[in-house]
C-alpha cells in the first residue's frame, strides 16, 4: 500500500448517517425548499441576524428585487421554515423569523459553508 493511501476504520459504536435505497425523494425535498435562488440566503441571514423586517432583508441580500424577496419569503413561509409576523399596523411592518424548522437548517447551513471554504471554488488550489 502507498504511503499517500489511507485506510478507513470504522468504529461499530459510531453514529452513521441513514442509509437509503433511493434518495431521490429526499433530495427532491431538499430542493423544492432550499434549491432556490435566495431561499438559503434568506436563511442564512435570519439565522445570523434574528428576525429582520423585509427592508433589512432586501439591504442584506445584494441584487435581490422586492418582487422575488416577496415571493421567496411567501415560499419559505409555506414550506414552513419562516414566520411572518406583523409587528405594527400604521405603517405596516412586517417581521420575519425562522420556526423551528428553519432554524433546524443551521448545522446544515454551516456543513455547506464550511465545505465551499475547503473545497469550493473559493477554496480550491
Amino acid at each position: 500500500m502507498s504511503s499517500d493511501m489511507q485506510t478507513t476504520v470504522r468504529d461499530p459504536g459510531a453514529t452513521t448517517r441513514p442509509r437509503f435505497v433511493d434518495p431521490s425523494e429526499s433530495f427532491d425535498a431538499i430542493q423544492a425548499v432550499t434549491g432556490r435562488k435566495w431561499h438559503l440566503r434568506i436563511v442564512y441571514h435570519l439565522i445570523e441576524e434574528g428576525p429582520m423586517g423585509f427592508s433589512a432583508l432586501k439591504g442584506a441580500l445584494a441584487g435581490v428585487s422586492s418582487k422575488m424577496l416577496s415571493e421567496s419569503l411567501s415560499s419559505l413561509e409555506d414550506h414552513g421554515l419562516v414566520a411572518r409576523e406583523i409587528v405594527s399596523d400604521q405603517p405596516v411592518r412586517v417581521e420575519y423569523s425562522l420556526t423551528q424548522r428553519g432554524a433546524a437548517l443551521e448545522p446544515a447551513v454551516a456543513e455547506l459553508l464550511q465545505w465551499d471554504a475547503e473545497f469550493g471554488p473559493s477554496g480550491a488550489e
